[in-house]
């Protein structure tokens, strides 16, 4: 596509369609008075957004008009025979005498030729008034298109940082689960430590059982070691009543002996006496008794009664002896009884001692064990509530942040808006509006007021008076006011 005039020529090189050409709106301009118009095809602001900025080289030099004069503008639009094969020739005349006229010619196949046939000005402010007016919007669109690069950037930007930050805010599910997860153990550990302290309590009182048991076994033991100690004081007793008796019984012996001696010495005696002196005697009486008759009668009555005196020695002296005997027997088997039982019993109360001694450790070991448990899960907690905290403060920083991004964002909306208007406004100027109309700016939107509150629940679980767990939930609660 090429624009010509007598001293301009604008070149565009590029591949269209025949509908690009709706694009453009021809404007003539005129004065009132007899000084020649110029003539000056501008592309609609879009068009000129969309195509003319990366493919246009131009060299550019305008007939302008004196500035101290109110132009009119006047715009028709431009009717484009595309259904012709060849070439197409259109006229436009001014709304002043001395408007000039434009033809394009278009070859379907090949550039687009404007020409613009008429007088030309001679003044040099015009050149430079319209020259001026294209560079302000030539960098106008320029500072357009860097807006709206900025903006574009920005978009993407936030776009990303939403998508690095909003993750984060929302993975509160793992953090839950791991949360969740984390109560059932304390529970499971808290149901534990109360069944370990059941047990304490119940090994506390097996204990105390023991201990009773372990007393009564005691003064039993001490009862039968004083049995024992009466008993061995009588088996001594005993003892010397038996020595004592034997001793008796040799003495009653010798004294049998003695006396058997004495009685046949004394028996000798007399039989020899009787033999020496024997004498005759005649009496008219009967005769008495024999003598021999006599002693023998005597002498056996007094071996009966040594007999009599002897046996009955012997079974006093069988009778206490089998007493004795029975007795001896009878503490011995009491004293073995006794050591066995004693032996028993201190065997038990090793054994007891051995097992109250293991249920000491074992009550060491359970209670060291729950303050571990306590100490490592009071840890855990605190890790817990300051990674919720961390959380909380990232949560804040980030919805600061995103206000802040809001808030930046909005600001370069409102640039924008008013960009836009300013090129809505100096379209209406070059398309020949006299009057602009200001529009208001936007409404500023209130700040939404958001009130946070945090609810901190505390739980303690107490055995016996005793705090063996805590816990503490955080509970968040915002609330958006307008």
């Amino acid at each position: 596509m090429s624009f010509q005039t007598s001293d301009t020529t604008f070149l565009l090189s590029r591949s269209h369609n025949r509908h690009h050409l709706d694009q453009l709106k021809p404007l003539t301009c005129s004065t009132s008075s007899s000084e020649p118009a110029a003539f000056l095809w501008i592309p609609s602001l879009f068009y000129l957004k969309k195509i003319l900025p990366p493919i246009m080289t131009s060299s550019m030099s305008v007939r302008s008009f004196s500035m101290s004069r109110q132009p009119s503008f006047s715009s028709r639009s431009l009717m484009d025979t595309s259904r012709a094969r060849s070439r197409a020739s259109v006229s436009f005349a001014a709304a002043s005498p001395l408007a000039r006229s434009a033809s394009i010619s278009q070859d379907l196949n090949g550039p687009i030729s404007l020409q613009l046939n008429g007088l030309h000005g001679n003044s040099t402010n015009e050149k430079e008034a319209m020259q001026s007016l294209n560079s302000r919007l030539a960098n106008y669109l320029d500072k357009v298109r860097s807006l709206e690069r900025s903006n574009a950037d920005l978009e993407m930007k936030i776009k990303q940082l939403m998508l690095d930050r909003i993750p984060k805010g929302h993975d509160l599910d793992s953090m839950m689960a791991q949360a969740h997860a984390v109560e059932q153990e304390v529970r499971k550990k808290t149901l534990e430590n109360a069944r370990l302290m059941l047990e304490i309590d119940n090994a506390k009182l097996a204990a105390d059982d023991f201990r009773i048991k372990w007393e009564t076994e005691l003064v039993m033991c001490q009862s039968v070691e004083r049995d024992c100690v009466a008993l061995k004081k009588a088996k001594t007793d005993h003892e010397q009543i038996i020595a004592s008796l034997r001793g008796d019984l040799d003495s009653l012996k010798e004294e049998l002996y003695f006396l058997k001696k004495n009685h046949e010495e004394e028996l000798e005696q007399m039989k020899s006496r009787i033999a020496r002196d024997e004498v005759n005697v005649e009496v008219d009486s009967a005769s008495g008794p024999e003598l021999g008759t006599i002693l023998a009668d005597l002498r056996s009555q007094y071996e009966g009664i040594v007999k009599k005196n002897k046996e009955q020695a012997e079974q006093w002296y069988r009778k206490k002896l089998e007493t004795v005997q029975n007795e001896v027997k009878e503490s011995n088997e009491a004293l073995r009884g006794a050591q066995s039982e004693l032996t028993e019993r201190q065997r038990f109360l090793q054994t007891l001692e051995v097992e109250l001694e293991s249920l000491h450790k074992q009550i060491a070991a359970l209670e060291g064990n729950l303050g571990e448990t306590g100490q490592k899960y009071s840890a855990e907690m605190e890790r817990l509530q300051a990674t919720l905290n961390q959380l909380e403060d990232d949560l804040s920083q980030l919805r600061l942040e995103m206000q802040r991004t809001k808030t930046d964002y909005e600001q370069l909306l409102r640039i924008k808006q008013n960009l836009e208007m300013e090129i809505a406004t100096y379209r209406r100027l070059l398309e020949g509006e006299e009057t602009v109309k200001e529009v208001p700016p936007p409404p500023k939107k209130e700040p939404d007021v958001r009130t946070r509150k945090i609810v901190k629940v505390v739980t303690q679980t107490m055995v016996n008076g005793k705090v063996v767990d805590e816990s503490s939930e955080v509970e968040q609660i915002e609330e958006t006011k307008k």
